[in-house]
């Protein structure tokens, strides 16, 4: 199913592939963090995403509320992000040359780099336009 990039469904769809997937429950067995990507001009919008040890328990829009609250805050512009996702940009290069800006505390991002990392493969699969 090919959904719309920088919607909800694209979030939706990413959670349901990592629930799905068996490899991810192991990886992701110790990721129980609220996130919320934002996305900024010339798209925008801002997802809710919740980890629980291994599952995707919650992905609705961002309110005020969620972003101020979540564990971690990715933001950046939609190119950015869409580059992420298409292989155009590693997402660690966007992060170390700012293109990507990350809220929370590293210490916890750096331990859980590759649960993180396998989420964004996940985001990959997406098939959007």
């Amino acid at each position: 199913m090919t959904v719309k990039f920088g919607t909800l469904s694209f979030y939706e769809v990413m959670a349901e592939q990592l629930n799905n997937d068996l490899e991810w429950k192991d990886i992701g067995k110790n990721l129980s963090y609220a996130m919320v990507y934002n996305y900024e001009a010339p798209l925008e919008g801002s997802f809710y995403t919740k980890f629980d040890n291994g599952e995707v328990v919650e992905v609705r829009e961002a309110s005020p509320v969620d972003i101020e609250n979540a564990d971690f805050v990715i933001s950046g512009s939609s190119d950015v992000w869409k580059d992420c996702f298409t292989d155009a940009i590693n997402p660690t290069v966007a992060m170390t040359r700012g293109k990507l800006r990350v809220r929370g505390k590293m210490t916890q991002l750096l331990k859980n780099m590759a649960a993180f990392q396998y989420v964004i493969t996940a985001m990959k699969r997406v098939d959007f336009e």
